[in-house]
């Protein structure tokens, strides 16, 4: 993990993860993310965690925490490079929060309009790689 102290910008090359909490944004069939996955409503910033200095181990905690904090279930994540949101015309800025300093808001998303925000999420989920959750 990175240190809280000293965070640096996201690079364009970083993966980050966007937490799958509800199986609806999951095709099965394919084992791709649908693009309601990536939508931010209702918030105008989508939440992700960068890998940069983090074991896989540390990004899965991170996600069961989120999970339980909310009371969901973590089925997965939907991995995707920063480029790809910056090819959306959107920018990964960096957000430590207390316990995950890998923190980061995806912003610029079109506000009051959930159509285009679903193009967007469509380019995103494209590209995007599903990691299912391994039992245990």
């Amino acid at each position: 993990m990175l240190n809280p102290s000293d965070v640096p910008d996201v690079d364009p090359h970083e993966l980050l993860s966007r937490f799958v909490l509800t199986q609806r944004h999951i095709n099965r069939q394919s084992g791709t993310l649908k693009a309601d996955a990536f939508v931010p409503h209702p918030h105008d910033s989508l939440s992700v965690t960068r890998h940069l200095q983090a074991t896989e181990s540390e990004i899965w905690g991170i996600g069961a925490r989120v999970a339980s904090e909310r009371g969901k279930t973590l089925y997965g994540r939907g991995d995707v490079m920063a480029a790809s949101y910056a090819a959306q015309k959107l920018r990964c800025l960096k957000d430590p929060v207390p316990g995950n300093p890998n923190h980061v808001n995806v912003c610029g998303w079109p506000l009051n309009d959930k159509a285009a925000q679903k193009l967007i999420a469509m380019e995103i989920a494209a590209v995007a790689m599903f990691v299912a959750r391994r039992a245990g």
